[in-house]
């Protein structure tokens, strides 16, 4: 506020030291604490503030020419009610037909910019890309992670933007969150994160004791490298691939040390088969879902913040988006390089991809290869929160 009103004023530094900013900020917080109604205390005391005329300016834009609450979803009573923040011109970009139609969604949650106070458990936020860029479309801060929660969430979005129809979802492997995906959007491919995925499987192994024999014994290491790239295979080729691992563990007697982390596989990973491949996709991670997630976190100034402070945050993450979305419309700015490792990834994937397909290799031969793109994230997932040698 302070810096605010400095760059407005035109106030020298030399005469802003005259009255410095300790010397301002009480005033400065009661100022603006008068403008504030009390803090809401549920996310239904929420909705009744910033539905009444006098506190809209609390929900609007940065140039004041729209606002970014759009209204609530589901049911104080039934705890699955959400609120849902979403501009008027993101939802035109939302609403387009033909020209920058949005056709591929990243869904995902974040905790740190949660209100406190509002009993919400977390903040889902929705995004699409355009030309390497990720463009936040959709805040919806939820009371429940529920089934119903999301489809409600998902309805009240649709109302918003009937003619939002995306050809892929990418999200993470939440259950509820994916059914209420299927149920909304039923035409749309739905695919789990290649990285959530291969950091599980890493984890897994962890938690198993599997850490020691898999930096000693190269079997098993080759062996869950392997089984970290199981997504790269067409859905109908991923058991095949799960068949070959299997047998080569039985071949070179290491079948012992994988028993439980294949039991674990065929227990919880089988039946998401559906959405567990991402062959042939562009996009085979959250990145664009977490990267928006960071840029949230950055724009909230404290983790679990006051609700006021993380609607500021919302505010200042939509009038970037709309101003990066007007320089996209020039080709010109369009250009992102991608870092040389994900290249080089996409095209070893695409290769095996368009040999597997041909019948030039194996399923073996496919997943042998593959497997090393996928290292990062298993390495991950074994170190945990310790930093350790990658294997």
């Amino acid at each position: 506020m302070y810096a605010e009103e400095r760059v407005r004023l035109k106030i020298s530094a030399q005469a802003a030291s005259r009255i410095p900013l300790v010397k301002l900020r009480t005033a400065m917080r009661r100022a603006r604490l008068e403008n504030r109604p009390r803090l809401p205390r549920s996310l239904k005391d929420l909705d009744k503030i910033l539905r009444q005329g006098q506190y809209k300016p609390l929900s609007c834009t940065l140039d004041g020419k729209d606002s970014v609450y759009a209204g609530r979803a589901g049911s104080a009573r039934q705890k699955n009610m959400s609120l849902i923040f979403v501009s008027k011109r993101m939802l035109r970009e939302m609403n387009r037909r033909k020209t920058g139609k949005v056709k591929e969604l990243f869904c995902d949650a974040t905790f740190c910019p949660t209100p406190r106070g509002l009993k919400a458990s977390q903040v889902w936020n929705i995004s699409t890309v355009r030309s390497h860029h990720v463009i936040p479309l959709v805040r919806v801060l939820m009371r429940k992670r529920t089934k119903e929660a999301y489809l409600a969430a998902l309805e009240k979005i649709k109302s918003l933007a009937p003619r939002l129809n995306p050809q892929k979802i990418m999200t993470d492997y939440e259950s509820a969150e994916q059914w209420a995906l299927g149920r909304a959007f039923p035409n749309a491919e739905l695919h789990g994160c290649l990285f959530h995925y291969s950091k599980a499987i890493g984890a897994k192994a962890r938690k198993l004791g599997m850490y020691k024999v898999i930096k000693k014994n190269y079997h098993v290491r080759t062996l869950v490298r392997w089984l970290t790239c199981l997504p790269l295979l067409p859905v109908a080729s991923i058991k095949k691939g799960l068949r070959e691992i299997a047998r080569r563990a039985v071949k070179k007697g290491v079948a012992e040390h994988m028993v439980k982390l294949l039991q674990y596989w065929v227990r919880f990973w089988l039946p998401k088969l559906h959405v567990l491949s991402v062959s042939g996709c562009a996009d085979r991670t959250t990145n664009a879902s977490e990267s928006d997630n960071r840029m949230l976190q950055d724009a909230v100034p404290v983790k679990r913040p006051n609700v006021w402070d993380f609607i500021g945050g919302v505010i200042e993450m939509e009038d970037a988006t709309y101003c990066n979305l007007k320089v996209l419309r020039n080709p010109v700015n369009r250009l992102r390089r991608r870092p040389l490792s994900a290249l080089a990834n996409d095209r070893t994937i695409q290769a095996l991809t368009e040999d597997l397909d041909a019948g030039n290799i194996s399923v073996r031969k496919f997943i042998k290869v593959a497997s090393y793109t996928t290292l990062r994230s298993l390495n991950r997932g074994l170190n945990g929160k310790k930093r350790k040698r990658n294997i």
